[in-house]
């Protein structure tokens, strides 16, 4: 796997630690960090994130992990060099956070006062997609017509739902409309997108951003397409939720998985095991790789 998880480490401890007792500890100053999102350019989807983890270098050396809002402490001095970069969470686990290298880092030259606190401003947390990579709106729903398609044994449909009906809203951004699957007692729904992706492999990373709201377990995965046949691959099935959730899967392991593979479908569904009409909202499916 490409990915590689980074323990939450007070990485300044060690900076500001001392040889002896009688040497002076350096002074320090404090980066005061609140909310980080993103700004998508056109082409790129919405700007809807999650973004719940970031990294600190100073002057090349790492400081540590820290979830937002915080107060990281640095080392005092003219002319350093602050590198932020984002984090998020893999699959929708808490305790799975990754630097997400679809989004660029930032970098800032400061001069910083001992005990002096800095905030970062509006645009200072502003990240923007890193264009190195491969962007692909899988559907937002919001044109015409549908990228996935029913699967052969699924039991209901996808459809279009606008504001008024409970879509996803992120401010500043219209239309907003939304999918919808509505579930009766024990059914199932699958869909699939028609287009098929050639992914990249050999433990590069690929992720899909989706933002999702169900009642039953949700699963996404993809199909891989060899030359006799066609294997279905779930990446990772999202529990229930009452609000609208982003989420942030990696599909490395199924991708790479099927070497012989020449392209990719993505899929997502659910089974509805109880005794009630369930429902599933998804929207902004985007692939990056």
């Amino acid at each position: 796997m490409k990915y590689t998880f980074l323990p939450f480490i007070a990485g300044i401890t060690a900076l500001l630690s001392t040889s002896c007792d009688t040497a002076p500890a350096p002074e320090v100053a404090y980066i005061t960090v609140d909310t980080l999102v993103v700004s998508a350019s056109g082409g790129q989807g919405t700007s809807s994130s999650k973004i719940n983890t970031f990294w600190v270098e100073q002057n090349g050396a790492q400081i540590g992990a820290f979830i937002p809002p915080c107060e990281v402490p640095v080392l005092a001095g003219d002319d350093q060099e602050i590198r932020i970069i984002p984090g998020i969470s893999i699959n929708g686990s808490y305790t799975q956070r990754n630097q997400y290298e679809m989004l660029n880092a930032k970098t800032f030259n400061w001069d910083l006062a001992p005990y002096s606190k800095r905030a970062l401003s509006q645009n200072q947390s502003t990240f923007t997609y890193n264009n190195v990579y491969t962007i692909e709106v899988v559907e937002d729903f919001d044109g015409v017509g549908l990228s996935f398609n029913r699967a052969p044994q699924s039991d209901t449909t996808l459809q279009v739902i606008d504001e008024s009906e409970g879509a996803f809203i992120h401010p500043g951004e219209t239309p907003n409309k939304s999918g919808k699957i509505t579930m009766l007692p024990t059914t199932i729904a699958e869909f699939r997108t028609p287009q098929a992706f050639e992914l990249p492999q050999a433990g590069a990373n690929v992720w899909l951003e989706v933002n999702y709201k169900t009642d039953v377990p949700l699963t996404f995965g993809v199909i891989a397409n060899e030359q006799f046949q066609s294997l279905q691959a779930p990446v990772v099935t999202l529990f229930p939720n009452e609000e609208w959730n982003k989420v942030y899967l990696n599909l490395v392991t199924e991708v790479s998985g099927y070497p012989n593979a020449g392209d990719f479908n993505l899929f997502f569904g659910a089974i509805n095991n109880t005794g009630d009409t369930a429902t599933v909202l998804v929207d902004n499916l985007k692939l990056l790789y």
